[in-house]
């Protein structure tokens, strides 16, 4: 799974499996926790390759430091 797209792919299938999951089950609640891992590592690489080359928006970035109190 080397390419943004296939990560991208796999991420779509799991998040399908997890809402046809809950569809059969009834249960709103389930792979919740996978699936809040799955959208936190997608924005974490988007922000990622965003950092590394934000073209026309550079001007507007602002790096916000996480864990921080």
């Amino acid at each position: 799974m080397g390419t943004t797209t296939d990560r991208l792919d796999l991420c779509e299938a799991v998040l399908e499996v997890i809402e046809r999951k809950r569809a059969e089950t009834g249960d709103e609640t389930l792979g919740a926790s996978i699936e809040r891992a799955v959208l936190e590592s997608q924005m974490k690489e988007l922000e990622n390759e965003i950092l590394e080359n934000p073209g026309a928006i550079e001007p507007w970035l602002v790096r916000v430091r996480r864990g921080e109190a």
